[in-house]
C-alpha cells in the first residue's frame, strides 16, 4: 500500500510536471528550466532523510514528516486560486509537493528490516516491485485532459494518497510496537526462551513464526 499510494503521485506528477509549472503562468522555455529544481530537492530530501534515519533512527516518524510538506504543497496547488503575483508561491509549493520521495526510499529500508525468511523477503520484495509498477501505471491517468491545466482533481486525488500513506504509517508503527512489546512479555515470563546464540539468525522462518524477531521502526 505504501509503495502503490507514493508511485501513483510520482509516476502522475512526473508526466505532467512542465504543463504544471506553465500553468503559473511561465513560459515553456521557463517551465524547463524551473522543472530541474525539482531533481535537486529530490536528491535532497532523500539524502537528509537516509542521514537522519542513519543518526537517529524512528524510520516511520520520519517518513511521515517527509509527507508533511508534500501534504502542505499540495493543499496550496489546489486551494489557492491563480494569479500573476502568485505564481512564486505556487512554484515553491509545488516544489515542496516532492518531499514525498523520501518515503519511496525508506520504505525499502523499512521491508528489508521487517520481513524475515529468504522465501517470504523474496516475495514480499516481488510484490512491491509490482505494485510500484502499478502505480506508475495509474499515475498518468488520474490527470486527465479536461481538468487542466491545473488538474483540481487529480490533485486532489494525490492529496488523498498522502493521507493514506500517513494513517498507514501511523497504525504500522502502532502494530510494530505492539508486537515488539508482546515478544518481550513472551520471554520475560518464561513462554520463550533467550535466543542469546542467535541460533535461529539463519534459518528461513518468517518474522511471524521467529518469536525472537524484533521489528524495526
Amino acid at each position: 500500500m505504501i509503495q502503490i499510494l507514493t508511485s501513483i503521485p510520482s509516476g502522475g506528477i512526473g508526466a505532467y510536471a512542465n504543463i504544471i509549472v506553465n500553468s503559473f503562468g511561465y513560459s515553456t522555455w521557463e517551465s524547463q528550466l524551473l522543472t530541474m529544481v525539482v531533481g535537486a530537492v529530490t536528491a535532497l530530501t532523500m539524502i537528509i532523510s537516509a542521514c537522519l534515519d542513519r543518526f537517529y533512527g524512528h524510520t516511520i516518524i520520519i517518513m511521515i514528516s517527509s509527507v508533511v510538506p508534500s501534504i502542505i504543497g499540495t493543499s496550496i496547488l489546489i486551494g489557492i486560486p491563480f494569479s500573476p503575483d502568485k505564481r512564486v508561491g505556487m512554484l515553491i509549493a509545488y516544489w515542496i509537493f516532492y518531499s514525498f520521495f523520501a518515503v519511496s526510499s525508506l520504505s525499502l529500508a523499512l521491508l528489508s528490516r521487517n520481513v524475515a525468511g529468504q522465501t517470504k523477503k523474496s516475495i514480499v520484495i516481488a510484490s512491491n516491485f509490482v505494485f510500484w509498477a502499478a502505480g506508475n501505471s495509474i499515475g498518468p491517468q488520474v490527470f486527465r485532459d479536461k481538468d487542466a491545466p491545473r488538474y483540481y482533481m487529480a490533485f486532489s486525488i494525490l492529496l488523498g494518497c498522502f493521507g493514506l500513506v500517513v494513517i498507514i504509517l501511523c497504525a504500522l508503527r502502532v502494530w510494530y510496537s505492539i508486537q515488539n512489546r508482546k515478544r518481550d512479555a513472551r520471554i520475560a515470563s518464561g513462554e520463550v526462551a533467550p535466543d542469546v546464540d542467535f541460533t535461529h539468525g539463519f534459518e528461513d522462518i518468517t518474522d511471524r513464526e521467529n518469536p525472537h524477531f524484533r521489528y524495526s521502526y
